[in-house]
């Protein structure tokens, strides 16, 4: 038997006539063959429109034919001739859809632009989610046609990502700008001893201060470090005031105590020998402490207050001393 006879025979039996195909009509659909799994996987999958998945057990199938190393095998051969029209048909149908939706995917960037003139900031970002959404839904075997999508995508996006770049430069600038300016009124106001306003300036400064996103981590230091110092004498103010009110308290206390005693203890009260007590030793330490102050013996003045606290660690006037201290070295 001759190889024309051998392949006259074949061809009849997977249904192909053997004389020259007519220009309109190409090969007849073959039949008689064993299908495998794979065959039928990927016919599945064309049905259901999922190339990427029916392309890999295509390619599957293909290297099995190239495996067979030129040996004829009809199965093969009848199963890759059908899946390979199926394809054609498949990839010509979902090219029209990819049309569609690239050409809508162009319609959204062409409005998103306009919105981005017109300065609205939410409208291109959701436009530029659904480009993203509907480029994903584009199967990656069409690789040419997605990649002129996704270049035009790309141009869109980095538009997009200058104009919010400049936006959020624009935004830290004037955030900046009105921080400087409330640490400005802090100063003053503390040079004018107006610590309820410079109060009010620091919370409003820390408000805006934390408004600063990340990435200006230079801009945030040097604020920082000119609030750290107002939040240093403004603290410590506060504290010193509130041990101020404190030692008013005990003071008053003092004297209604010695209105409730009588006349006659009161005179028997000082007409005992007067020993140091502790609350004379407490006194003489802060009266020390006050006056080393004032001569800018700011450690001589310590250790008194140190003392003082020692004896008695409530005594407001001690403690307010002992704040004032903390702002002088």
């Amino acid at each position: 038997m001759d190889i024309d006879e051998f392949l006259d025979r074949e061809l009849t039996e997977l249904g192909i006539d053997s004389g020259k195909p007519k220009a309109d009509s190409g090969l007849a659909e073959p039949h008689d063959f064993e299908p495998s799994s794979l065959f039928e996987g990927i016919k599945i999958n064309l049905e259901k429109g999922n190339l990427e998945e029916a392309e890999q057990a295509y390619v599957q199938l293909w290297h099995l034919l190239i495996e067979e190393k030129l040996k004829w095998n009809k199965d093969l051969y009848g199963q890759l001739l059908i899946l390979s029209r199926q394809f054609l048909n498949a990839l010509n149908k979902a090219y029209n859809d990819i049309k569609k939706k690239a050409d809508y995917i162009y319609t959204l960037i062409k409005k998103a632009r306009i919105s981005l003139k017109e300065g609205k900031k939410d409208a291109p970002y959701k436009i530029y989610a659904e480009i993203h959404e509907i480029n994903n839904s584009i199967p990656n075997v069409f690789f040419e046609e997605k990649k002129i999508i996704q270049e035009q995508i790309s141009i869109f996006y980095e538009e997009l990502k200058n104009t919010t770049d400049n936006e959020l430069m624009k935004r830290v600038n004037g955030l900046v700008q009105e921080i400087s300016q409330l640490i400005d009124k802090m100063n003053i106001s503390v040079r004018s001893n107006d610590f309820t306003n410079a109060t009010l300036h620091y919370h409003k400064s820390i408000e805006l201060y934390n408004q600063i996103p990340e990435g200006f981590l230079k801009n945030k230091t040097a604020l920082g470090i000119r609030i750290l110092e107002l939040y240093k004498s403004i603290s410590i103010h506060n504290e010193i005031s509130s041990l101020q009110r404190e030692m008013l308290q005990q003071a008053s206390q003092i004297r209604r105590q010695a209105v409730q005693i009588p006349a006659p203890a009161q005179a028997e009260h000082f007409s005992k020998p007067i020993f140091p007590s502790k609350e004379n030793i407490l006194r003489q330490k802060t009266e020390h402490a006050k006056r080393n102050i004032e001569k800018g013996l700011i450690n001589e003045a310590n250790k008194d207050i140190e003392d003082a606290l020692e004896i008695s660690p409530k005594d407001a006037e001690a403690k307010v001393y002992h704040a004032k201290i903390k702002t002088l070295k």
